[in-house]
Parts: C-alpha cells; structure tokens; sequence
C-alpha cells in the first residue's frame, strides 16, 4: 500500500495545486483553456513519441494487450447501450452518459502508470490510447449522431480530425522510429525528450484546473450512476478481459487503470458541439475526477 500511496500522491498532488492556483486567481481565469491545450496538443505528442521510440518493445506481449484493452472499450459501450432501455432520461442526456462511461482520461492514466512502472507504464498507456481514440470518437460520434439533438456529423471532417490528432501522430512516429531503427541525433532526441517531460505536470494542474464541483449539482443521480459504471464497472471489466486473456504483470495493470480512469474534457465539447447535455457532461468529468482519487489506490490495492 506504500508504494502506491508514494506512486499517486505526486500526481494527485499536482492535481490539488492545479484547482489551488485556480482558486487563487493567479492566473487569469481564461488562461487555462490554452495552458490545456498547449499541455495535451503542442507538448504530449513528444512524450508520447519519446516514450515509444526509447521503448524495447520486443519485451511486450503488443498484440494480446491491445485487443484486451480494444474488448474492454467495447464492451463497456454495448453495456451501456444495453441499459439504455431502463433510463427514463432525455436521448441527448443518454449521450452524454454514454461519453462518460467510454472516454477515458489517457493522459493522467499516463502519469499514473509511469509513477508505478516508469517508461514501460508510460508506454503500455500510449500503445491503448494510439488504439482507443479512433474507436472510442468513432462510437460517441455515433451514438450522438442517432440521440442527440437532429445535427448530424461531417463524418469526413470527423475522421480527419482523428487521422491529424496530434497524439496519435506522436505515438505513431514514435513507433515508426523504434521499429525501423532510425537513430535520432542526440541533441535532437534530447529536445524533444525536454518538450515531452514539460507536457505531464501541465496536464494534472489542468486536470485540477478544471474541476467545476458546481457543476455537479445536474443531475446529481444520474451522475452517481456515470460514476458508478465507470470508475467501478469499468476496471472489473478490463481487468477481467486481461486476465481471460492471459495478461499479466504491469500490463494487467495499466488494463486495470484504464478501466478506472476518470471521464475526459472532451466529452463536453463534443456534447456542445452535437446536441448532447453539456452541463451533465461537465458534471460527470468532475466528479469523476473527484471520485478517482479513492477508487483508483482502491483498486491498486485489491487488483493490481
């Protein structure tokens, strides 16, 4: 229990001072949006990119792992789509609890993973989510697309977005290099590897950042219900897709923190971009956030 309490206090901590400085108003308010994006679009590709390309990834089990983890999201959808019959809440609202119980939130999982396993955590969390974002938006968008509010998706600007998503570009690269051989100059490696170590405390202060506990007064059971699938539901399931599988040791792990991974920002935007609702949505990233603090070294503790 040690070791993951001296794991998760760095990142959880960092979490903290992030609502902190944005209670304390020492920046502007609407500085946090940029120091987001910057942190998750212009500076995780090159740690990505680096935690592939400086990886041996002959030691993992590559193509087992990754289905397991691929199972694991879909069976998660087709859950909730199952029990879609037996809420009696508005489609675009049923959209936004789908989202919830299917992203996930790559990135703090990534600074998770590398407190417990280092790089090869670091990896293992890069290798799911270059697998996971195309299916994951692929089924959010279609699901919205059939219950949100009547618009309908430009499946090709859609796709696009996902084939450019600057995370994907980066764990590709960086797959590209290591498999291929290419020695990068060191000065070069060195540069990028610098960018990259800037990208993971600028995601957790803006993980704090954005925690918006007003907004979890919409629809407050619904939300225990979002909650409840996911940051309960959703790590037995990975977890015992890995394990039928025949996974095993960090890699069943980070299965394990995927599934008890909190909800992602993006789910609200694409909630306001295609009829979803919102401010449900807002509410289940936050409170999701809020609640991973004690599921996650729950489930270190019985599973991992």
């Amino acid at each position: 229990m040690g070791l993951i309490v001296n794991a998760l206090f760095p990142v959880f901590g960092v979490i903290f001072i992030g609502w902190l400085l944005r209670r304390s108003q020492l920046l502007p308010e609407d500085s946090w949006g940029p120091i987001s994006r910057l942190a998750y679009l212009g500076l995780s590709p090159a740690l990505l990119f680096t935690a592939i390309y400086r990886a041996d990834l002959s030691s993992i089990s590559v193509s087992g792992f990754m289905l397991a983890a691929l199972l694991g999201f879909l069976a998660m959808a087709a859950i909730t789509l199952a029990i879609k019959p037996l809420l009696r809440i508005p489609d675009p609202t049923y959209t936004s609890l789908f989202q919830a119980t299917a992203r996930w939130n790559g990135l703090l999982i990534l600074a998770v993973a590398g407190s417990l396993f280092g790089e090869e955590g670091q990896v293992l969390v890069a290798l799911i989510m270059a697998a996971s974002i195309p299916l994951v938006n692929i089924e959010c968008v279609a699901v919205l697309s059939i219950w949100g509010d009547g618009s309908r998706p430009d499946w090709r600007s859609i796709l696009y977005r996902i084939a450019t998503n600057p995370l994907i570009l980066g764990t590709g690269a960086g797959a590209a290099a290591n498999l291929s051989g290419l020695t990068l100059p060191v000065a070069l490696d060195s540069t990028i590897g610098l960018i990259g170590q800037a990208a993971l405390p600028l995601i957790l202060l803006s993980v704090g950042a954005g925690l918006n506990f007003t907004a979890m007064k919409a629809r407050p059971r619904l939300l225990g219900l979002s909650v409840l699938l996911k940051l309960m539901l959703a790590p037995l399931v990975f977890y015992g897709i890995g394990v039928a599988m025949g996974v095993q040791g960090p890699a069943l792990t980070v299965l394990l923190l995927t599934g008890a991974s909190p909800g992602a920002a993006s789910a609200y935007v694409l909630a306001r971009q295609m009829g979803g609702d919102a401010p449900y949505s807002a509410g289940d990233i936050t409170a999701s956030a809020m609640f991973c603090f004690l599921t996650i070294p729950f489930w270190l503790a019985l599973l991992g």
